[in-house]
């Protein structure tokens, strides 16, 4: 059976190796005709980038769309008028469509109820309200032509602090909380506006409070009034950064856009970081391709280093190109594609490096690039398909910024290997071509050898700058860092302590990541993607520390009912007790027009008819002016045609309790005898808590069964697969879980960060596994051994790299930069110990058998120095007093002869 596999293996293995090689004669044939033809095309689906457009709206990029919350708030804005121009209610406030400006004010005696301290937030307050600006045609912007309106006058948040009765309610000690009456505007729950209250020790009586929110609404009943808005807020924004406020409080601002543009001036800012980690990963890759004969002038590949990096370079102009021609919007989170797609890139590049080092002791230079590809083809090819395939997934996304990053590093994914197989390569070719010349690999002309050179007397710094020859095996041509794998990874993973300790500490791994995942939160808390000296933070911090974290929820009857009925009435009744009722919502609060128009003056119940005569007459009293909206009448005067009912959440404790509490108002709204749905603003926020798991689970689940089906195609052995699927799992259970011990939530910046960490993943294990597969070692250790020392230096090479330029964004202001290194950190580490340590003790002992184990195996010279090898419970030496053995193996249970060669 295992043999059968074997030759299923070795015939998959033989045919798309062979067709690689055929490709690679003729790229060394045609090497410069397809690298001018791999840069015109890359450079013409470029131009599509002059079409780009960019996306900062949060609302639009990190929030879920097709969510039942959008639904809902397109049937509540389809239902209800917007009257923000006339009965403005705050508890209607969009917090993705709304307009607004807002200030939090925090007494520095650590309590603002005092008429002195709040009249100076009064003067404040007029001062915001009496801010200028110029519109485009030079006409003047005042609040007052942009506000809300309630009651025929601004509608300011907060307003109600310096009305003359609450004065005297503060010099009587009598401040109601949390709702207070006056005369002027009726009742006002002011309990959302203020924080770190106390109160007396009857609990209905303010004493102190520390903080105090003002909220200047702007009108949204107008398309004009969000032009003006965006101009007025401007000018806020300028006024405040200037305010000298007082030294009895300090405060902090915001403004609808605040979040936008902060992030947007975060992420470019940090573009400058950025580049300096494509820097490193440059620098390091054309280091790392240096010969280990260092003073050599002919085998250098530092050039292919560059050749490398604009393969990768070029694929990321096409993606932009492409994607921008397309309609792509570019969002901020885009911004690491490039990082990303170098990255994989440079990965590619030393794979490819790899084969070409093994190539060496082929004689010409179209062997020698068939020989490459034949190698590094099989291996580049499962990688890429495995990213494009994960990165398509997640293009599905509802979340926008998941869907176009997905786009952008999917298409760039696909160009990377194009360009690798083409441009690379072809790069590959030619500096072939001028190492069998023998030229300099600076110059190119034709220079001597050392010895030549020193056979005509020349100087020694001319010898050191002008000569060299082409390298003559594997190990003069690969550099010093190449060699540091396959030295030291065998010393620690073929011998059994090691192999026990590794065990050990990856059980451990498992179930430290096993918990983090357990105990992972979920939900994007916006404050994160602002730097911490932004004024947005210090205002999101105020308050999300010291304000109540609950919601109004509408409970809205879209349908025509009778409302003078009992039925109807004892209906709405009971729906509001079950909700107030329920742990998520207070018990006593509650904006009911019904309840308050039943209890009026105007209730007339004889009829419908009569009793909407009386509504009108109620909602007509400037006193209950507010509930205008919250009841819909057909035009004739015969019916209600829709209503809605406000409750209150109670304090929640985090971004989980409230995902919780929108889940459970639908299911109280479901569970009513009058048809009704649940909804909040908030909602549209709230979504991303109960979505982002389930989303991310399935690319993850749908990528990991692309792994598994990718590996079945090119390495159809099932042992190798199962080992490839389980340890890309371990990986993904590791990123995952570790990022609860740095508290990072999952959201939909690190469920971008999860769906590319697959393709790392996949990278590290299938190239080690594909490289054990190609290996023909007598025993299971030498083969792992042969593995590490064919594949080891490139999966080394490409998380170095990518590590190096990783340390520069951990000092990035941008959530989004930190967290991608962050978690790219995961990937890399568990990506590289899984593949150089665990991978490897599991092959050794559990293993396929020899592809062919009827052939001979030839154990190099330079490979079993002093060197035993456990075959069939013998140790033998291969190795001994400089003689060179051939191993030959007679059956897949490890039998063998060996004889001496001369």
């Amino acid at each position: 059976m295992m043999k059968n596999l074997n030759t299923c293996y070795e015939f998959v293995e033989s045919k798309i190796g062979a067709g690689f090689a055929r490709y690679g004669r003729f790229v060394s044939h045609h090497a410069w005709k397809i690298i001018m033809a791999t840069v015109i095309v890359n450079g013409a689906l470029g131009i599509g980038m002059i079409k780009l457009q960019s996306d900062i709206e949060i609302g639009n990029v990190y929030l879920p769309f097709g969510t039942e919350s959008r639904d809902d708030l397109a049937r509540v804005d389809d239902i209800f008028s917007d009257l923000s121009g006339s009965n403005f209610n705050p508890l209607t406030v969009s917090i993705v469509d709304g307009l607004y400006a807002r200030v939090i004010v925090r007494a520095t005696s650590g309590n603002l109820l005092d008429k002195t301290v709040l009249e100076e937030i009064k003067t404040m307050s007029n001062f915001i309200q009496n801010i200028e600006t110029k519109n485009d045609n030079g006409s003047t912007i005042k609040f007052s032509d942009v506000c809300a309106r309630s009651h025929s006058r601004c509608a300011v948040e907060g307003n109600i602090f310096w009305d003359e009765e609450f004065f005297k309610a503060i010099d009587n000690n009598n401040v109601t909380y949390p709702v207070f009456v006056s005369s002027s505007a009726g009742g006002q729950d002011y309990s959302s506006v203020v924080g770190k209250v106390t109160l007396d020790s009857t609990g209905k009586y303010l004493t102190s409070m520390e903080f105090l929110r003002l909220g200047f609404n702007i009108r949204t009943d107008e398309d004009k009034y969000k032009v003006m808005a965006e101009k007025w807020v401007a000018e806020f924004l300028i006024r405040l950064q200037s305010y000298t406020g007082s030294d009895k409080f300090e405060f902090a601002y915001r403004h609808h856009n605040s979040l936008n543009e902060e992030l947007d001036e975060n992420v470019s800012g940090d573009i400058a970081l950025f580049a300096a980690t494509i820097a490193m990963m440059i620098t390091y890759a054309c280091v790392a391709t240096l010969s280990s004969r260092i003073t050599d002038q002919v085998g250098q590949r530092m050039w292919l280093g560059f050749g490398g990096i604009l393969a990768a370079g070029l694929a990321i102009v096409s993606s932009f190109g492409i994607c921008a021609t397309c309609g792509v919007d570019f969002v901020s989170i885009v911004g690491i594609v490039p990082f990303l797609i170098i990255g994989i890139g440079i990965d590619d590049m030393f794979i490819l490096l790899s084969g070409l080092s093994e190539a060496q002791t082929k004689q010409s230079v179209e062997d020698k690039i068939a020989e490459t590809l034949r190698i590094s083809g099989v291996g580049i090819t499962i990688t890429s398909v495995t990213d494009f395939i994960a990165f398509m997934v997640g293009s599905g996304s509802s979340f926008i910024a998941v869907r176009n990053f997905c786009i952008y590093t999917g298409v760039a994914v696909v160009f990377c290997y194009i360009n690798n197989v083409t441009l690379f390569a072809a790069c590959i070719a030619i500096n072939e071509r001028r190492v069998r010349d023998n030229r300099h690999y600076m110059t190119c002309r034709r220079i001597q050898t050392k010895e030549v050179l020193k056979i005509e007397n020349k100087s020694k710094k001319y010898i050191l700058c002008c000569g060299g020859r082409p390298p003559r095996n594997r190990e003069e041509a690969e550099s010093f860092v190449d060699k540091l794998p396959r030295w030291l990874i065998p010393k620690i993973v073929l011998k059994l302590p090691f192999k026990i300790m590794i065990i050990i500490l990856f059980l451990g791994y498992l179930a430290a990541a096993i918990y983090g995942c357990v105990n992972l939160k979920q939900g994007l808390l916006f404050t994160q993607l602002v730097s911490d000296d932004s004024y947005f933070f210090k205002y999101s911090e105020w308050e999300q520390n010291y304000f109540k974290r609950n919601d109004a929820v509408t409970f809205v009857i879209p349908s025509t009912r009778t409302y003078s009925k009992p039925e109807t009435q004892s209906m709405i009744d009971e729906l509001i007790s079950s909700v107030q009722s329920n742990n998520y919502f207070d018990d006593d609060f509650e904006v009911n027009w019904l309840k308050t128009y039943m209890n009026s003056e105007y209730i007339n119940g004889s009829s419908e008819s009569e009793f909407i005569f009386g509504l009108q007459k109620f909602l007509s009293d400037p006193r209950y002016s507010i509930f205008v909206n919250d009841v819909k009448i057909d035009s004739i005067n015969n019916h209600i045609t829709s209503s809605r009912v406000y409750v209150l959440t109670v304090d929640l404790e985090d971004s989980q309790e409230e995902g919780k509490m929108m889940l459970e108002s639908r299911e109280l709204a479901s569970a009513a005898t009058i048809g009704c749905f649940a909804f909040a603003p908030s909602f549209v926020v709230y979504e991303q808590y109960v979505r982002i798991l389930g989303q991310t689970l399935q690319s993850v689940g749908i990528a990991l069964v692309s792994v598994f089906i990718i590996t079945c195609i090119f390495m159809p052995h099932p042992v190798m697969i199962i080992f490839v699927t389980v340890v890309v799992t371990m990986i993904m259970t590791g990123v995952f879980g570790f990022m609860y011990y740095i508290d990072v939530a999952l959201s939909a910046i690190t469920m971008i960060n999860i769906i590319m960490s697959i393709g790392f993943s996949v990278d590290f294990t299938a190239h080690i596994c594909h490289g054990y597969m190609i290996s023909n070692g007598a025993t299971r250790d030498i083969r792992v051994k042969q593995a590490i020392d064919k594949t080891g230096a490139p999966i080394f090479h490409g998380a170095v790299s990518s590590l190096l330029g990783i340390l520069v964004l951990v000092a990035a202001k941008s959530y989004i930069f930190r967290t991608f290194a962050a978690v790219m950190s995961f990937v890399l580490l568990f990506g590289i110990a899984h593949a150089l340590l665990l991978l490897p003790v599991i092959l050794s002992w559990i293993g396929p058998g020899r592809i062919n184990s009827g052939d001979e195996g030839t154990i190099p010279e330079d490979k079993l120095e002093n060197e035993t090898v456990n075959a069939n419970n013998d140790m033998i030496n291969f190795k001994k007093y400089a003689t060179v053995y051939k191993l030959y193996i007679s059956g897949s249970d490890g039998e063998y002869s060996w004889h001496k060669i001369k």
